[in-house]
């Protein structure tokens, strides 16, 4: 791993972090009757935590040298990634049945940007991460974009909870802190005159989850969540 990236796995903490401050009142204080809760909220919330899991451990075993360990654990991977998409896939079905019935469809479609892109992002981002999993650099910056996009949940509903602000406004700016993020790591590959397409690639796949969300109203946007539910829902 790049000498650069050895401490990856604090940012990785610090979002795991993030994500449970901000999950708490609204999941895991309702621990152990969960009682209101369905199995789909259930089941993404156990692979979200599968997958900072790998996310926080991977870069240690690196940099401690337990080479062998890291391999065997990123086998599970292969097969916790897909997991992981179909748990946002399930949560947003369950969210759209559950919404449709008192609110009219085209607002719930409208939110839909919110998980769409999020099936699709972390997808293209695990899947790229395992192609280039022998091309360190590559690997490791794409494993970062499936953490960026795990900003938001956490830190969304810490706005929201502890900060009053408003579900909107809260969602764009977790996107646009993510935005940012991809930016900088974006800069810092140019600065260090390294391989710059893996950021390149998170940084434009994230910012078009951004615009997704600016203009989730918008004909292109409903056209495509309309297509999307009629094929999967």
């Amino acid at each position: 791993m790049e000498k650069t990236y050895n401490n990856i796995g604090y940012l990785f903490i610090a979002i795991w972090i993030m994500a449970l401050i901000g999950f708490h009142k609204t999941y895991t204080i309702f621990f152990p009757t969960f009682s209101g809760f369905r199995w789909e909220q259930h089941f993404h919330g156990a692979m979200l935590m599968a997958w900072f899991f790998m996310l926080i451990v991977q870069p240690f075993l690196i940099k401690y040298g337990k080479y062998d360990w890291h391999r065997t654990l990123g086998k599970v991977g292969y097969v916790l990634a897909p997991l992981v998409c179909i748990s946002i896939f399930e949560v947003s079905r369950m969210v759209y049945f559950r919404e449709v019935a008192h609110r009219p469809e085209q607002d719930v479609l409208a939110q839909l940007s919110l998980d769409i892109p999020a099936i699709f992002s972390f997808g293209l981002f695990a899947l790229l991460a395992f192609i280039n999993q022998k091309r360190t650099p590559a690997h490791v910056r794409y494993m970062i974009g499936t953490s960026l996009l795990m900003i938001g949940p956490g830190v969304g509903r810490a706005l929201i909870i502890f900060g009053g602000v408003p579900f909107p406004i809260s969602v764009l700016i977790v996107h646009s802190l993510s935005a940012l993020l991809s930016f900088v790591f974006l800069l810092f590959d140019v600065w260090k005159r390294k391989n710059v397409a893996p950021s390149l690639v998170i940084f434009g796949v994230i910012t078009f989850n951004v615009l997704c969300w600016l203009y989730q109203t918008s004909a292109w946007w409903l056209g495509l969540a309309t297509a999307f539910k009629q094929v999967f829902f």
